[in-house]
């Protein structure tokens, strides 16, 4: 929302912009189902999670009792965090007509608190994934190129846990590498519907999106295959909200962006993390 030196800065312009700036989700954040907790009234979430474990049916002799089955729980309980960022608008600022320059300031708060938010995201999921095959091998010949032969070993490390893999995030290097890889199909070749997406591509049947803000594996060339209708939540408490205020003393108005979340990994076996 572009403002000139005519304008104000009203409760709306920052509300809508913060919202409107945080709600991208940027990249991280898309590996998450989202769970709104705004109503539980409590500062922590439980999980119950049927591990899958039922025995199978089995034949039986006549007049014999059915073999009786029951599934084992397991509880999950994550903490909610408060994330808040703030900027002051200044009377110097107001009355010199440098609105547009406080306009830019209310977009950056929001965009820091995107990729604070982004982050969090993305920590969750580097500390949880896959990093082998079930034969205890590694996911991707680790010879700093992102290939096509890395990204099915990713397929397969979630394909041997009964997972589909439905998005493909890679950093920068690995994004670089696809370029020159014949089975990437990029995403102005694949019409505007994928570019709208935010998917920088497709391979192997997968959308793949682009983050610049970290490397996977060491020293980049990497990936994450992720099922994400499997893999985990990111849960909301308190939506994202705005507040302004004065400082008398100060004269100025300070506007206040925060949020209250969590980010939790419901299925490990989910995603996998490929070390081209």
């Amino acid at each position: 929302m572009a403002l000139t030196t005519r304008d104000v800065i009203t409760q709306d312009f920052v509300r809508e912009t913060v919202e409107e700036v945080v709600e991208e989700n940027l990249i991280y954040r898309r590996a998450f189902r989202e769970i709104d907790a705004s109503g539980i009234e409590s500062n922590s979430y439980t999980f119950y999670i049927d591990q899958d474990d039922m025995g199978r049916p089995q034949i039986v002799g006549e007049g014999e009792e059915a073999p009786r089955h029951q599934s084992t729980v397991e509880e999950k309980t994550v903490q909610f965090d408060k994330f808040m960022g703030e900027v002051t608008l200044t009377m110097e600022a107001m009355q010199d007509g440098l609105i547009e320059m406080k306009a830019r300031e209310v977009e950056d708060v929001a965009r820091a608190m995107a990729e604070r938010l982004n982050e969090e995201a993305f920590n969750e999921l580097d500390s949880n994934v896959q990093t082998t095959l079930n034969d205890g091998s590694d996911i991707g010949d680790g010879n700093d190129t992102l290939s096509f032969s890395d990204i099915v070993l990713g397929m397969k490390a979630l394909r041997e846990d009964s997972h589909t893999p439905d998005m493909l995030i890679v950093d920068i290097d690995g994004y670089t590498d696809l370029l020159t890889d014949a089975n990437f199909n990029r995403a102005t070749e694949s019409g505007d519907e994928v570019v709208a997406s935010a998917e920088v591509g497709r391979i192997a049947g997968m959308p793949v999106v682009i983050d610049t803000t970290q490397d996977i594996s060491p020293g980049g060339h990497g990936a994450y295959a992720i099922d994400t209708t499997k893999y985990g939540y990111e849960l909301t408490r308190t939506p994202m909200s705005t507040r302004e205020y004065e400082e008398p003393e100060r004269q100025a108005d300070v506007i206040q962006a925060f949020t209250r979340k969590a980010w939790t990994v419901i299925f490990q076996e989910a995603a996998a993390e490929i070390n081209g």
